[in-house]
């Protein structure tokens, strides 16, 4: 009704129908409209929150205003309307938004608009101090019309949680693309793995492209780890993650689960072996946690490495420190001890250094607590957190997984303490898509890779080196360290002939061409700047202009079959499936849809069903105005102007000092300070500090000659 819109409209008021309308004995239907601040405020609260600041909209009395409607079969009406208001003033506080206002806004947020651009949209229509409803508007009222339009549909579709996880996995099992391995939801039992208990939550996810991904890449590195924070229920995502050819991480199997002991994560690698076969990488890595080694073991065998992540190693070994060491001078110099140890790479002085480190931490009564604990639980696994048995390995941390992790949280999630585990999984399908297209792009066009970045820097750190001091050996080169007296670096030619994408286009070498014996590349498996400067002795290009041609790194060689069929399947994943309709005249198209619609409408049997359906419908009718709206738009041309020479600008600077802080505590010893101490534990001497400046370089010579022996 035009009239009652606009009357309420200019009154600022709203009349409501309280009944049904009913057949009259002149053959007219009435209908009556009240106020709708007529009536009494009945309560169904408990007593848990407070009424609402502005108070209820009913009155506790009767207003008189009303509209009286008789409608006659021709569609006349004849109206009897009462416009006098008693008991309440017209005020914008006990109005909502109309129901074209609503449709409006939903439409925009089906549009993708963002909430703070629809605000400011609104609020910057106030004109000449004229105040609507719809001037008030709040993010809460957006994300009440979100809701209740269901225009988050995409991540929720069904009010309770785990109805909605359901519903999602229905949806993908019967789509084209399949991705759930196994799901058991809560208070069921599964009879093929009775070993699950009725409130267990398992869900296994893999696409076919990770499963591909994972068959190509898995026989290298094989990396897991597990993290919380996804949801209220305490369910715990648990991810297996691969480094492909350009040493990027990719997850490749995702397990939600309440709980991440071994019969679970036994059943999580059984599903991942049945899709994909026996994994057996080169590298496991993980955190300290013996449940992920234990269930891979006992499904996919025993890798040829397990390796601790050492961040988490690190971690542990400060909390404990902390904890059961007292005095911030004992607890600096027993980190220092242990992580000179951890940083040795020579097996044979790590022998020789371990028992010197655990008497001298037993022989102090401070620290012999700790002594006892690194005692217990990091002798019989030396193999799992040295550096002298991880050499050339290719992988030292987890920072793969913790950064995706981080990632999803802050920004696929965006920070948020996400609640419902049906937006995790979202977010989660999110990134994997994500993660895929950016493979995409690696196979089709290249990418600069924080690994190619890696390399270009150190090449050019490497033209800081004298070439003169490089001596040529048998089987090597030896290189002087540029940063510690005394020390040589040796670097070997391993005649790896590859076809890898890590290449330094200066030197034409890839990253597996050459090793080196320092740390960024035994352990970090970096191209280091040693590497570069034999290369450049090698193909004699150390002498180059000071400006060359600037060559792309990125190199992509004739694919092979392997990258085909990567791609194929990274594209049948993340590809749109051709329904092969699209020869079907339109109206033909439309009537299939609504006869499938009015199937659908006619199964259903419940009030339950009817209120989903109901709420289906909103939202569709929001998008499909949405989508109208796009068609009506009208494309904006950009006026395009010729290149300018632009004046700078003045900016505003910050004049305050920051503050500094250094954490004295725990830090990790330098590299003078890890040659020292390494030393005073060979020669079974007391704390390395003790050492002057001026026998300093003494010592050093004394450490070489003790390793080369």
């Amino acid at each position: 009704m035009t009239w009652k819109r606009e009357t309420e409209e200019t009154t600022r008021s709203l009349f409501v129908k309280n009944h049904g309308s009913h057949a009259a004995s002149d053959n007219t239907i009435r209908h009556y409209y009240e106020c709708h601040r007529s009536g009494n405020f009945v309560s169904k609260s408990k007593g848990v929150r407070h009424l609402k600041l502005q108070g209820s909209n009913k009155i506790c009395g009767v207003c008189p205003a009303k509209i009286k409607v008789s409608e006659a079969e021709d569609g006349t009406c004849r109206v009897k309307f009462i416009s006098t208001h008693v008991g309440h003033q017209h005020d914008l506080s006990h109005l909502g938004l109309t129901e074209k206002e609503r449709v409006s806004i939903a439409a925009d947020i089906a549009n993708k608009i963002p909430f703070q651009a629809i605000l400011d949209r609104i609020r910057d229509s106030v004109s000449d101090s004229k105040l609507e409803r719809i001037h008030l508007l709040t993010k809460q009222d957006l994300y009440n019309i979100e809701r209740c339009y269901n225009l988050c549909s995409s991540s929720i579709r069904h009010q309770n949680d785990g109805t909605s996880v359901e519903a999602w996995v229905s949806e993908v099992n019967s789509s084209d693309s399949p991705c759930v391995l196994f799901y058991k939801p809560q208070e069921t039992v599964n009879e093929s793995h009775p070993e699950l208990n009725s409130a267990d939550f398992v869900l296994i996810i893999m696409n076919s492209a990770q499963g591909e991904i994972l068959k190509k890449y898995g026989n290298d590195c094989i990396c897991i780890d597990g993290t919380h924070g996804l949801n209220s229920y305490g369910f715990e995502l648990t991810t297996l993650m691969v480094l492909d050819d350009m040493r990027q991480g990719f997850p490749c199997a995702f397990l939600i689960s309440n709980r991440n002991d071994w019969q679970i994560l036994s059943i999580f690698f059984q599903y991942i072996k049945s899709e994909v076969g026996t994994i057996s990488p080169k590298v496991f890595m993980s955190d300290l946690a013996e449940s992920f080694f234990n269930a891979w073991i006992s499904t996919m065998g025993t890798p040829a490495m397990r390796l601790y992540c050492t961040w988490h190693v690190d971690r542990a070994w400060r909390k404990n420190i902390s904890s059961k060491i007292k005095g911030q001078g004992k607890q600096a110099n027993a980190y220092k001890l242990i992580r000179t140890l951890l940083e040795e790479r020579d097996a044979a002085a790590f022998d020789m250094m371990f028992p010197v480190v655990l008497e001298k931490l037993k022989s102090d009564p401070d620290t012999s607590e700790f002594a006892s604990y690194f005692l217990d639980n990091y002798l019989s696994n030396a193999k799992c957190w040295a550096y002298c048995h991880r050499l050339h390995a290719g992988l030292n941390t987890n920072m793969h997984i913790e950064r995706m992790h981080h990632t999803l949280k802050y920004i696929y999630l965006q920070g948020k303490h996400v609640k419902r585990l049906d937006k995790a999984i979202y977010a989660l399908m999110s990134f994997v898509k994500d993660k895929l297209f950016d493979r995409l792009i690696v196979l089709t066009k290249g990418k600069l890779t924080s690994k190619l970045k890696d390399i270009r820097r150190r090449h050019k750190s490497s033209l800081q080196i004298d070439k003169s001091l490089i001596i040529k050996e048998d089987c090597g080169w030896k290189i002087p360290s540029s940063s510690t007296v005394a020390e040589m670096y040796f670097v070997q030619n391993n005649e790896a002939q590859c076809k890898c994408k890590l290449i330094c286009s200066e030197c034409n070498a890839c990253i597996h061409r050459y090793s080196c014996s320092c740390i960024d590349s035994s352990i970090k498996w970096n191209m280091c700047k040693h590497i570069h400067s034999v290369c450049q002795i090698q193909t004699g290009n150390e002498h180059r202009a000071e400006n060359p041609v600037d060559v792309d790194g990125l190199i992509i060689d004739c694919e092979d079959a392997c990258a085909v069929n990567e791609k194929e399947e990274i594209l049948a994943q993340v590809g749109r499936k051709e329904s092969g309709k699209s020869s079907v005249p339109f109206s033909e198209q439309k009537d299939v849809i609504t006869a499938e619609l009015l199937e659908l409408i006619k199964g259903i049997s419940t009030t339950r069903e009817l209120e989903v359906l109901k709420k289906q419908t909103a939202s569709l009718r929001a998008t499909l105005a949405a989508v109208r709206n796009q068609n009506e738009q009208v494309p904006m041309s950009v006026p395009m102007t010729k290149k300018r020479k632009i004046i700078p600008q003045r900016r505003l600077f910050s004049t305050k000092k920051r503050k500094t802080f250094h954490r004295v505590p725990l830090a990790k010893p330098d590299v003078a300070e890890t040659h020292v101490i390494a030393l005073s534990l060979l020669q079974g001497r007391e704390p390395a500090h003790y050492l002057s400046v001026n026998n300093f370089y003494v010592s050093m010579f004394i450490y070489m000659l003790v390793c080369l022996c």
